[in-house]
């Protein structure tokens, strides 16, 4: 009975020996629960932007749906598509501009964070300047505010908004108001 029971511990010792080297010195987070707490950081925010941003400048031809699809939030794209489903339906445009350069035509967009507030578990608010760089040297910089969800085990943008002429322009909000209407 004995020696049974020193082949026991024997056997539990070598499997645990075999598990790529974690020991009880070795204690770690599981991966996923580690990476949530790396990506709720300015820093992490930041460079999430900076690639997302990066992707949508890459081609001058993107397809902004496509684009929507992989860095906006479930609820948005939602709304997106229910929108542009009865946009086609009655032959209409309930997109008129990419919101990715803040325009129809474009050359050369750059985008700055500015700001990142509000963290928490689940929501952050990014404000950004997007500078659209014209040929001869002019520039036009316009501040978004884009609030984000983390879903999915990352970041996505959940809205666009922009102040202009004093006035808020919520891109959900128009996506609602346009569904409600039509």
């Amino acid at each position: 009975m004995r020696l049974s029971s020193i082949l026991k511990v024997a056997a539990c010792c070598i499997a645990m020996a075999s598990c790529k080297g974690l020991g009880h010195n070795n204690v770690q987070q599981p991966v996923s629960a580690q990476d949530t707490n790396d990506k709720h950081t300015v820093e992490y925010i930041t460079q999430r932007l900076n690639d997302i941003y990066s992707e949508a400048f890459r081609e001058k031809d993107h397809d902004l749906i496509a684009l929507d699809h992989r860095f906006m939030s479930q609820e948005y794209n939602r709304l997106q598509d229910q929108a542009v489903a009865i946009a086609e339906r009655i032959d209409d445009h309930v997109i008129d501009a990419d919101h990715w350069v803040l325009g129809q035509d474009w050359t050369y967009p750059t985008m700055t964070v500015a700001k990142i507030e509000g963290i928490t578990p689940t929501h952050a608010t990014a404000h950004v300047a997007i500078t659209s760089h014209m040929p001869g040297n002019d520039e036009s910089t316009t501040q978004l505010i884009l609030p984000l969800v983390f879903e999915r085990n990352d970041w996505y943008i959940d809205n666009m908004q922009q102040y202009y002429e004093g006035e808020l322009l919520d891109e959900k909000a128009w996506y609602q108001e346009y569904i409600s209407t039509h």
